[in-house]
């Protein structure tokens, strides 16, 4: 059963039975009080026929009594059991009424009719106490009852129309905004195309809340999906070419190789280099690309000394002159090392290839630790800068080829400043040079121990 329809069916069925119970509170709660009026106002004249009858002892009771004889009513005396007159009925009254009852007064049903009776105590012609009867028949509240049944059940009727087609129009507005949203992901699935649901902005309700949820979720999905084209596309150009390289050379070494060695060594240090330059982008790729993250490994180190090992390696890989400028000689955090180091390798090399001059490194230890890279060397557009953490984006292609770049070294330092819990911030001028820094948080538990300055 679609949704509109359940809608429809149980908010029906929800203010039937509302209006259902409605109307039996209403019915019942009249009812009792129409016959508890008719018990009271016969109480009243029982009263009256009481006092009547003590004080005039000396004539016929069934005189008397017969004066008071209720409409549609009837009286009796007992005493015990036995009858002391004959019951004086109205003419309309023909049932034989019993002369034990429960309480002193009360409504009873005989032969399919409703009757008021009273119970009360009087001083009989012998002197002796005996009880009369007074019983009415209730057959005009009855009669009311009935007509207010008619009454109700008409109107739960006549309210069901504009309640049904009232939910009817509920259900088709409720539901629209579902039936718009289920009708559009099935455009998108025949299409492929991203589609985006009209809403109403000024609409504030759960409904609108799910439209708006829905676009901003398609705006991701699409921003995601050229991402991952663009990704594919530009992987697929960058392992392209070293294998085309590769694929040359191994071909031109099938053919004159091995009958000159000049080729042959030409040949195999262009394999060598494209193969390298190759496994490079495929690491970089794996680490970019991976979903399920190890567990960091936190340790207690010297941020001071792992630097200072790092800036030796570089320097003595790359005989580059590379400063470690630092206001204290041993700065302890707790961080995963590995990974750390992984970062500032990725900078370092990063500053290493589009600059000539020397690095710093500098370590700040004030409001916050800040670990910055320095050079000054080419520097970086400022239109350049909001895509700098992009994977694939290169500033300047043709100079990057040159370096070996394939624009995804920042892209993987961001994601491993994510993983520290760090931040990274870029400041750069062109020609001037580029500052990238690393603003670790204050989980790092950061301890300076003595001033210095090293470089």
């Amino acid at each position: 059963m679609k949704l509109k329809n359940k809608i429809h069916l149980w908010s029906t069925l929800l203010m039937l039975l509302i209006l259902v119970v409605l109307m039996l509170v209403i019915y019942f709660t009249f009812s009792r009080l129409a016959y508890s009026t008719e018990v009271k106002q016969l109480e009243t004249e029982v009263e009256t026929i009481v006092t009547k009858f003590n004080t005039t002892p000396s004539e016929d009771p069934k005189t008397v009594l017969r004066a008071y004889v209720p409409a549609n009513g009837l009286i009796k005396v007992v005493k015990g059991n036995v009858e002391l007159i004959p019951d004086i009925q109205d003419p309309q009254v023909t049932i034989d009424f019993p002369a034990e009852l429960e309480g002193n007064s009360g409504t009873l049903k005989l032969e399919n009719e409703w009757f008021a009776y009273v119970k009360a105590p009087v001083i009989w012609t012998d002197g002796e106490i005996a009880d009369m009867i007074v019983a009415q028949s209730l057959s005009e509240v009855t009669g009311n009852l009935r007509t207010l049944r008619l009454v109700l059940i008409t109107v739960t009727l006549l309210a069901m129309i504009p309640i049904i087609l009232s939910n009817a129009l509920l259900g088709r507005i409720v539901t629209n905004p579902i039936a718009n949203l289920t009708n559009t992901m099935t455009r998108i699935q025949g299409s492929g195309k991203f589609e985006k649901l009209p809403i109403d902005k000024e609409t504030d309700d759960e409904v609108g809340q799910m439209g708006r949820t829905f676009n901003e979720m398609m705006e991701l999905l699409e921003e995601n999906y050229k991402k991952q084209e663009e990704f594919v596309s530009n992987a697929s150009h960058e392992l392209r070419t070293p294998l085309t390289v590769i694929g040359s050379y191994a071909k031109l070494l099938q053919r004159r190789g091995l009958e000159d060695r000049k080729v042959a060594a030409e040949g195999i240090a262009a394999i060598q280099t494209e193969t390298d330059r190759m496994k490079t982008l495929i690491e970089q790729l794996l680490h970019i690309a991976r979903r399920s993250e190890a567990q960091l490994e936190i340790t207690e180190t010297n941020l001071i000394e792992l630097l200072k090992q790092t800036t030796t390696a570089m320097e003595t890989a790359y005989n580059r002159e590379f400063v470690l400028l630092a206001a204290d000689s041993t700065v302890n955090i707790k961080t995963d090392i590995s990974k750390l180091k992984q970062l500032i390798y990725i900078l370092l090399d990063n500053a290493l290839k589009y600059s000539s001059e020397r690095i710093e490194v500098v370590v700040k230890n004030e409001e916050a630790l800040i670990v910055q890279v320095r050079d000054y060397g080419i520097g970086i557009p400022k239109a350049s800068l909001p895509y700098i953490f992009e994977r694939f984006y290169r500033v300047d292609k043709a100079r990057s080829r040159e370096t070996g770049g394939f624009g995804l070294g920042l892209s993987l330092a961001k994601q491993l400043a994510d993983r520290l819990g760090a931040k990274l911030e870029i400041e750069s001028v062109e020609q001037l040079g580029t500052t990238v820094s690393i603003i670790f948080s204050a989980d790092f538990n950061v301890e300076p121990v003595q001033s210095n300055e090293e470089g």
